[in-house]
């Protein structure tokens, strides 16, 4: 509870000192919170949640799958326009979502790191909108908002040390599931307790897709289903199954993409001896821990695999309940493109949605 503690000291002395701080949500959280106060597993709380998160002091709460549209939008984008210009995939795509999967290929397979998505994570995305585009809307300066992540993993601590090209942190502190448990107690406060209350209206919510995220073969989805939508072709949901790999070729169009969906670094290390033999895929999602982040080291514990599932299945259960199915038909998605971003691929969106590579590059991470 030590480090936890000082956590919440330094959050609490941002809000005293006058800073807005703003909290976002990861999805795996919702499913899992309800745990830390012995609730069933896999129950979505995400009202509840954010209800105790502004009874602990938040200026506003934000939803991270907003962040996963706009990265699967940007994605998908470039994507589609290779495939309309007839353009060949000359090697595997990666998912850069993953900073446990980053951080491994960096170390051990350098020579595939340029092959990673150029995309920021999503809790670094949503923290770029809250500070610039938010940040507007609110008459804050960058500098003026403090963004905390509650996120399911305790890596996530180290995207905290990234910065944009101005050198604004995208994201100033994270805390996991575990320690909001801790917290919400240390102030005596019980999620069943709390009303359910709704995320900011300048940041409502994400669509289906980008919920859909934190559980194994979501992103994969996710990503396949907004290419789909943008060729003008009929979604494919087939990736909802919970084994460590998983191998599946979808037709878009006249376009054949071998997809590969690995969770574990163990299990990677199969995937990897195959493309090393020749294997053809086109598109890999990597997630380093059981199931994605439903399974990450900063959720409840003990980790076991059947409570790992039922967050899961309480996860896509979330997802489905949402309105839009992927970000291009999520209104607040459409927004921000209109009033900030432009389009896929601006300047804009490259400086807030992409690595900040010459940062990067010097990173130890």
């Amino acid at each position: 509870m030590g480090k936890t503690k000082e956590l919440i000291l330094k959050i609490k002395e941002e809000i005293k000192n006058g800073k807005t701080v703003v909290a976002q949500l990861a999805p795996a959280v919702r499913v899992s919170i309800g745990e830390e106060f012995g609730l069933e597993v896999g129950l979505d709380l995400t009202g509840k949640t954010i209800s105790l998160l502004k009874k602990l002091g938040f200026y506003e709460v934000v939803d991270t799958p907003l962040g996963a549209d706009l990265l699967i939008y940007e994605e998908a984008s470039q994507f589609a326009e290779m495939i309309k210009k007839g353009k060949k995939f000359s090697h595997p795509h990666f998912n850069s979502c993953c900073v446990g999967w980053r951080r491994y290929c960096k170390q051990r397979y350098p020579e595939i790191y340029n092959q990673l998505g150029l995309i920021v994570s999503p809790m670094m995305a949503i923290g770029s909108v809250v500070k610039y585009y938010m940040g507007k809307k609110i008459g804050k300066k960058p500098e003026e908002i403090i963004v905390v992540g509650i996120m399911p993993c305790s890596l996530k601590k180290y995207e905290t040390l990234f910065r944009n090209s101005d050198g604004i942190k995208y994201v100033d502190y994270v805390i996991t599931t575990s320690e909001l448990g801790d917290w919400a107690r240390k102030e005596e406060l019980d999620i069943k307790d709390m009303e359910p209350g709704k995320f900011s209206e300048y940041l409502p919510c994400g669509s289906r897709s980008g919920t859909i995220f934190g559980v194994t073969g979501g992103l994969t989805e996710a990503f396949l289903n907004q290419l789909s939508v943008l060729l003008k072709e009929e979604p494919d949901e087939a990736f909802r199954k919970n084994e460590s790999i998983r191998e599946k070729t979808v037709e878009i169009g006249k376009m054949k993409l071998n997809t590969a969906i690995v969770y574990g670094l163990s299990h990677f290390e199969n995937i990897m001896k195959e493309l090393k033999q020749g294997k053809n895929l086109q598109f890999i999602e990597v997630m380093a821990c059981p199931m994605g982040c439903v399974g990450g080291p900063g959720q409840t514990l003990p980790f076991e695999l059947e409570k790992i599932k039922k967050r899961g299945k309480g996860m896509r259960g979330a997802a489905d309940a949402k309105e839009s199915r992927v970000p291009s038909e999520n209104p607040i998605v459409q927004r921000i493109y209109k009033e900030w971003l432009g389009e896929a691929g601006s300047a804009e969106a490259v400086k807030h949605l992409h690595f900040n590579w010459h940062y990067e590059r010097k990173h130890p991470i």
